[in-house]
């Protein structure tokens, strides 16, 4: 096969969810797929985003991620063209758009369509919402298979894009494996953010859907009760207002992902507070960390979290207080969540991610 891989959005710089999903998903079919040839569509931006094996070859436009109105012309127009020249038998977008006329068969994954829900949208509004609605929900009903993270993202897309069950593959995602072994570094990183043990952690994000807000009045309502500290992994969302953070409450900015699982395990436990996840890489992420996990019931997260999780109802504060309190107060009750979350990661591999997405292009292919 000849299969074309649409990442035009690529941003070396922000290393979000979609940036993972490509770096992962493009490394594991490297280790699987020897035999097949990949043309990789890039944007000037991400010239340097490496190939992971020959069979890889990178096709380098010229323009910025961020210049939304050259990629779309790129994607819409030179993509099916360069689809000709390269004679590809699959095209593969990984990420909201997608060509709406290509020669050949195509896949796109949705990861979620949290751009189609009143009041969740938070980074994404106004014009460019629409902008978004637009392509994604032509792309998918246009592609001729849809790959999407979970049950709950397959439901969400059959509902607002009225596409067909049987045209929709879930394919779960995985985690990266830590770059730091457990060791004195942990103190020392841990140091470096101000962070002082015990604490709870969670990671906040820009995004309004990470309920940052319920989070912190959850935490206000049980911090005399306990010695610990809120920490907040990553950026504040808009939504957070200074007076919400408390003196024990700590914000770390950005941090790069080697640290992220130090600061995950040193915590007591870990938050995911969500409203909506198409899947919720962090609540598999705080697993590997071995943290105990309290967790959202929304969305996607009780399908993949499992039963290595404390839920909560995300729009309830008193339920998530009273999740914090039960499981700080329970040692055992900690120690059970870490193993139940170890065992539920073994339903979890990149590997798979990428065999189950070679078998998508082959059934594609073959139609």
């Amino acid at each position: 096969m000849r299969i074309g891989i649409n990442i035009l959005y690529l941003r070396p710089s922000c290393v979000d969810g979609a940036y993972v999903y490509a770096r992962r998903l493009l490394d594991s079919l490297a280790l699987l797929d020897s035999e097949n040839a990949y043309y990789v569509y890039l944007n000037r931006e991400a010239a340097d985003f490496a190939m992971p094996s020959p069979n890889f070859q990178p096709v380098i436009w010229n323009f910025l991620a961020r210049q939304r109105f050259l990629r779309y012309f790129h994607e819409q127009v030179l993509l099916p063209l360069h689809a000709l020249r390269h004679r590809l038998d699959v095209v593969h977008s990984l990420h909201l758009t997608h060509p709406f006329f290509l020669p050949c068969r195509s896949v796109m994954t949705l990861h979620d369509t949290r751009f189609m829900v009143p009041g969740l949208g938070g980074d994404i509004y106004g014009f460019r919402k629409q902008v978004i609605r637009f392509f994604a929900g032509n792309g998918a009903r246009r592609a001729t298979r849809v790959i999407t993270d979970s049950e709950f993202a397959k439901r969400e897309m059959m509902a607002h894009f009225g596409l067909r069950a049987d045209k929709i593959d879930v394919i779960h995602l995985s985690i990266s494996p830590s770059a730091l072994p457990a060791s004195q570094t942990d103190a020392a990183i841990r140091a470096h953010y101000g962070v002082r043990q015990p604490y709870i952690a969670a990671i906040s994000g820009s995004y309004v859907h990470k309920n940052i807000p319920r989070l912190l009045e959850a935490f206000a309502t049980i911090q005399a009760e306990f010695p610990h500290e809120l920490v907040l992994i990553g950026k504040l969302p808009n939504n957070v207002t200074p007076e919400m953070l408390t003196q024990r409450v700590r914000t770390t900015g950005y941090v790069p992902d080697a640290h992220l699982p130090i600061l995950m395990r040193g915590a007591d436990v870990f938050v995911v507070a969500s409203l909506y996840e198409g899947f919720g890489l962090p609540a598999l992420e705080a697993q590997a960390a071995d943290v105990a996990l309290v967790c959202s019931q929304a969305a996607s997260l009780p399908e993949v979290a499992g039963d290595g999780a404390y839920y909560f109802d995300p729009y309830d504060v008193q339920s998530l207080a009273q999740a914090l309190r039960v499981c700080l107060r329970d040692s055992t009750l900690r120690q059970s969540l870490r193993a139940k979350g170890h065992a539920n990661l073994q339903r979890f591999s990149w590997q798979r991610t990428a065999y189950q997405t070679l078998e998508v292009y082959r059934k594609v292919a073959q139609r």
